[in-house]
């Protein structure tokens, strides 16, 4: 796995020297080899609006600075100027441009576009945010504000635009038509014409060096164990991994984003270890995945708020693919606790309190009989019998006994025997 990521690191050495030699870069190549950087078309796009003194929202442009990068066609900016009541910040989604995916779902060239964009703006000594109206207007989703990046470095004292220049490296097709709508669509075609004809990166058949296609092999133990196997924090680029767990949670964020906890128990130390799976919005497939069921996953191992996460799991719950994100095993995981709501993710394992109606202690086996209802959209169901088992020390004596209710989870490791094992008989619940 190291290795891997040596090579990844190399590579992308490779590119980092070409972002800062625009002019001296192969500007005559017929083909791209993709280690080019060019601005030919972008620097004949001249910043005409003033906007000194200007407010982004209220006058359509105006000065900031990088407050967060996000991807290869979002970044979140501090205004110079926060006279509007709206805030101090802007998150802008680039317009005329859409980058591949580098966060919920991740795609080839996506974190490289993403990684241009950050080397960009961190040169510049000065920034303009240009909305696609005044006032400023949001994207569809309302959550980020249309415009067009503009910003100028020590080395070129004139503004560029970085949409165009995106087009023009090929991280991106032009998505602009010949209306007014896009006053620079001139530009951007010229770009995406130069970046098509030279066969440039998305129009390029060769690899994206900060791309994993074949997934490798792990568990979520020895992610955890030793995760800068997996991810290079200087360049931020993680690799893609498969490994098998079952799902415990899932948080869903303001902004309508899933994330799932996944779990891995294992055996041999009787500890359980988590990751994070984000899987994005409710449009996606994998964002109905159920807590409970035990998957393969497969997916890109990211940093997000300093945490690390897999995003990005292909799933399909009509056509599984092993090549994919699937369920190894249905009703895996099971939470027995009243309180707990119902969602429509976690409804196939979710059950009442247990009430017990047997208990007995054979060498350090501790049985459990009791029943227990399962939780439904309107209530409970009719009770059902549950048998749990547990490893005791020898001469333990149960703190449970008839008639006593407990929450907690249970396993079905063994999905053709009607036994639950509770592997933390200390995490049992008496009420």
């Amino acid at each position: 796995m190291k290795s891997i990521l040596r090579t990844i690191g190399a590579l992308i050495t490779v590119v980092c020297c070409g972002v800062v030699c625009f002019s001296a870069c192969g500007k005559n190549s017929k083909i791209a080899d993709n280690t080019q950087f060019y601005d030919d078309v972008t620097k004949t796009l001249k910043l005409e609006k003033s906007y000194a003194g200007k407010n982004f929202y209220t006058d359509g442009i105006g000065s900031a600075t990088v407050d967060k990068f996000t991807d290869g066609d979002t970044t979140l900016f501090k205004l110079d100027d926060t006279s509007s009541p709206i805030g101090g910040t802007a998150n802008i989604r680039y317009y005329s441009i859409d980058t591949p995916e580098s966060t919920g779902s991740v795609e080839k060239w996506g974190k490289s576009a993403s990684l241009f964009v950050e080397q960009q703006l961190s040169k510049a000594t000065e920034i303009v945010l240009e909305a696609t109206t005044t006032p400023a207007s949001k994207d569809s989703y309302g959550t980020r504000y249309l415009g067009y990046v503009w910003y100028k470095t020590a080395d070129y004292n004139e503004f560029k635009c970085l949409n165009l220049e995106i087009v023009e490296n090929g991280y991106s097709e032009n998505k602009g038509i010949n209306t007014s709508a896009y006053p620079y669509n001139e530009y951007f075609k010229k770009a995406n014409d130069f970046a098509q004809k030279i066969k440039l990166r998305l129009y390029s058949d060769l690899e994206d060096p900060l791309y994993s296609t074949a997934p490798v092999d792990t568990t979520v133990k020895e992610f955890n164990d030793n995760p800068s196997a997996f991810y290079n924090e200087e360049l931020q680029v993680g690799s893609k991994i498969r490994f098998t767990a079952y799902l415990k949670s899932l948080t869903v964020a303001n902004s309508g984003t899933h994330t799932f906890v996944a779990e891995q128990y294992d055996a041999e130390t009787g500890k359980t270890y988590t990751i994070n799976v984000y899987t994005g919005y409710n449009s996606s497939p994998a964002s109905a995945m159920e807590i409970g069921h035990l998957y393969q996953i497969i997916g890109t191992v990211q940093k997000h708020d300093g945490n690390y996460q897999v995003a990005g799991p292909v799933y399909s719950a009509l056509y599984p693919r092993p090549d994919n994100t699937h369920v190894k095993q249905y009703d895996y995981y099971w939470t027995f606790n009243s309180g707990v709501g119902y969602t429509g993710n976690n409804g196939a394992t979710l059950y009442s309190d247990v009430t017990v109606t047997s208990v007995k202690v054979e060498g350090t086996v501790m049985t459990v009989e009791g029943t227990a209802r399962k939780c439904k959209k309107d209530g409970y169901a009719d009770a059902e019998s549950f048998t749990f088992e547990a490893k005791v020390a020898e001469g333990y004596t149960p703190k449970l006994s008839v008639g006593n209710r407990f929450s907690g989870n249970a396993y079905k490791f063994d999905s053709g025997k009607n036994v639950w094992t509770i592997a933390d008989v200390d995490g049992i619940v008496k009420k």
